[in-house]
């Protein structure tokens, strides 16, 4: 690895993007807040979420995770707890901003020009920023954007297209890899749908899927789609005996069954939430089931694509020595 670009010491480079991703992140704190809310990713400015409050938060107690630090997790003007998730987020963002910076350096060797390197850092960084968002998103809401998958499927025809001699995913694996990304899971969907009569799988899935084969081509699917689906057993499976274990929510008074409520908001976001429409407390046909009571298959997906991001070429010699 070099120790400068274009003359531009490398650790002045990583702290560069360190800070980008941590920026980045603050603005996917938004993003994850306020489009399932059909609200403005840009007016107005962030503000405190409690509702007695609302005081609109000044640009130093806005820098991403040390102004949560210095404030101890609170609201300067009304103390109110802030989820530790705003620089939770913020953080994972830094970390995916580096690590697209070494993928980039990996992947352009020889290439010593700043715009060069930038260019490999900034698509892949770009494609980890949607699947966090997403991800967010689809735990907490059941739902993945359009308007996130679908410029994610851009980025990724985009950069192969670009940059294919150095991605190692031309421009026809990439436009083949959206196509099958996306078509398992609407068979998927289809058959679900003609067997048990209910929808199995959403088409946010098969969107993301689509995003994927876009970025990382159709050789990475087969691992994409198996590591999501073991690694999403292995949270569903143990959720599922948890909840079959509890008492049923329907057997419960009211409050018990508000608390059973998928997705409640934190109180530091200020905004309840309707869960699935099939979890909806006090509903005998709501029992719970294996595809109610599971986790969200998006995040998993997300995984799979990055694991295969930063680790594919590993992954590639593993499975075929």
């Amino acid at each position: 690895m070099p120790d400068s670009i274009d003359g531009l010491p490398l650790w002045i480079l990583k702290a560069t993007v360190l800070a980008l991703g941590a920026s980045f992140g603050s603005f996917a704190n938004v993003v994850i807040f306020r489009l399932p809310r059909e609200r403005s990713i840009v007016h107005p400015g962030s503000a405190c979420a409690n509702p007695e409050c609302g005081r609109p938060i000044r640009w130093f107690d806005n820098i991403p995770v040390l102004s949560y630090l210095l404030l101890w997790g609170r609201c300067r003007d009304c103390r109110t707890p802030i989820s530790l998730r705003y620089p939770l987020i913020e953080l994972t963002t830094a970390v995916l901003s580096l690590a697209c910076l070494y993928l980039a350096l990996h992947r352009g060797l020889g290439l010593a020009d700043l715009p060069g390197i930038a260019a490999l850092w900034a698509f892949p960084f770009a494609f980890c920023f949607l699947l966090l968002a997403i991800t967010f998103i689809d735990l907490e809401h059941w739902w993945i954007p359009p308007s996130l998958a679908l410029p994610g499927i851009g980025i990724g025809l985009a950069a192969n297209v670009l940059l294919g001699d150095l991605t190692g995913v031309s421009w026809s694996d990439a436009l083949i890899g959206m196509v099958a990304g996306a078509l398992p899971i609407l068979a998927v969907r289809a058959v679900y749908f003609r067997l048990r009569g209910q929808e199995g799988m959403g088409l946010g899935d098969a969107l993301l899927m689509a995003m994927v084969g876009a970025m990382l081509g159709y050789i990475a699917l087969p691992f994409v789609l198996l590591a999501s689906s073991v690694q999403g057993l292995l949270v569903a499976v143990p959720l599922t005996l948890a909840r079959r274990n509890a008492a049923p929510p329907w057997t419960q008074g009211d409050e018990a069954g508000e608390s059973a409520v998928e997705g409640a908001a934190s109180a530091a976001d200020g905004d309840a939430q309707e869960a699935p429409d099939a979890l909806v407390a006090g509903d005998p046909a709501a029992r719970p089931t294996l595809a109610r009571t599971a986790v969200p298959f998006g995040p998993f997906i997300a995984l799979g694509a990055l694991e295969w991001l930063f680790f594919g070429d590993a992954i590639a010699r593993w499975l075929f020595p």
